[in-house]
């Protein structure tokens, strides 16, 4: 069981120490090193589109943190205060925020795969009796979230 999860840190983790690593590199080729450097962060500090990018990113990354820690707590204290039903209710609101994505995100593609290669349920394709099997029509108002 140790070697799987080791395997696993491994997938997971040695590419973006390899990123890191090949950050520092002298060569102006990522396919092999050639040697230790930190000209690309120069260059890249030195560019006053992305440092302003940069503090654009920090600035925004800073405020959303601080925003969800402030609004989580309040909800935490606040769902403490309130009955089950209640908790209840906002516990599907808040399980519902995770799904929807997925959701949209999985309805859009099958819609695109439709409308780009004609792709359908295979499945469907096949038991269905006759030339065209049914396909999904939904409006792209529908769809854009």
């Amino acid at each position: 069981m140790r070697a799987f999860v080791v395997a696993v840190f491994a997938f997971l983790y040695l590419p973006i120490a390899l990123v890191v690593l090949f950050s520092f590199n002298a060569g102006h080729h990522a396919s092999e090193f050639t040697g230790f450097s930190t000209q690309w962060y120069g260059k890249t500090l030195s560019n006053p589109f992305l440092v302003e990018a940069l503090k654009n990113s920090l600035f925004i990354a800073t405020t959303s943190a601080l925003l969800a820690a402030v609004a989580g707590t309040a909800a935490a204290l606040g769902l403490q205060r309130v009955g089950a039903r209640t908790r209840a209710v906002f516990d599907g609101l808040l399980g519902a925020a995770i799904v929807v994505p997925g959701v949209v995100i999985g309805i859009s593609t099958l819609v695109a795969l439709v409308q780009l290669f004609g792709v359908v349920n295979p499945f469907v394709a096949e038991l269905w009796p006759g030339d065209q099997p049914p396909r999904l029509a939904l409006g792209y108002g529908s769809i854009i979230a």
